[in-house]
């Protein structure tokens, strides 16, 4: 069974950037569902006691649309919580802030090619920072449940959910800024350098994690 990742902090210590009410419906209604119907589809099945990554990829491999589409959104959203911390952490350093001037141009233009393809990205999504087994960095969209991971040879080190119930309560309409939000304050860069270090052989990636989480109400 898939059961939820709890957040790694309040509800409300994202505030205002992102609020506990949008916590509440994103976290608390939108995921929770995702595991649901993630759930009823596998339960019985032999893909019920497998790993959440195992099971995205081959309701990929099989065409199963619905399976797919509810397991891919846990496992981004799950990756999505863990790329979040309260404003005010400390922003890339070492290697990764090496890297991130090497290929992207440093933080402020890396900032700005990353909020340009969320905004770009048409209808709903997410934005990835990803690093490929050699290192170098990139920044991918992709579009509805898509996992970076499926169709990429990449470790992702950052993601931000761009559906519109990610910011649509604080934000409204303006992705852009809640994109800017995130990049500049609320993205949690201790998870990056640790993926990172994954990408480049030196450290184990972050996998959704069952066996401290609690089941969904």
């Amino acid at each position: 069974m898939i059961v939820s990742t709890p957040l790694n902090f309040a509800a409300d210590a994202l505030a205002p950037l992102i609020s506990a009410e949008t916590f509440a419906h994103h976290h608390g209604k939108h995921f929770a569902a995702y595991i649901k119907t993630a759930n009823d589809l596998t339960v019985g099945t032999a893909m019920e006691a497998l790993a959440l990554e195992a099971i995205v990829r081959m309701a990929k491999r099989a065409a199963n649309g619905a399976l797919f589409n509810a397991a891919g959104q846990v496992w981004n959203h799950g990756f999505f919580w863990a790329s979040l911390s309260p404003p005010g952490t400390a922003r890339p350093a070492g290697a990764l802030a090496a890297a991130i001037d090497r290929d992207l141009g440093g933080f402020a233009v890396m900032a700005s090619a990353f909020i340009a393809a969320g905004a770009g990205q048409f209808g709903s999504g997410w934005v990835w920072l990803v690093a490929g087994g050699d290192g170098r960095l990139s920044i991918i969209a992709t579009a509805d449940a898509m996992p970076v991971w499926i169709d990429h040879m990449v470790t992702p080190l950052l993601v931000c959910d761009v559906w519109e119930h990610a910011y649509y309560l604080d934000w409204h309409s303006d992705r852009r800024s809640f994109l800017t939000a995130f990049i500049e304050s609320l993205a949690n860069w201790s998870l990056a350098r640790d993926q990172y270090a994954a990408a480049i052989g030196t450290g184990d990636a972050w996998q959704f994690k069952a066996d401290a989480a609690l089941e969904p109400a």
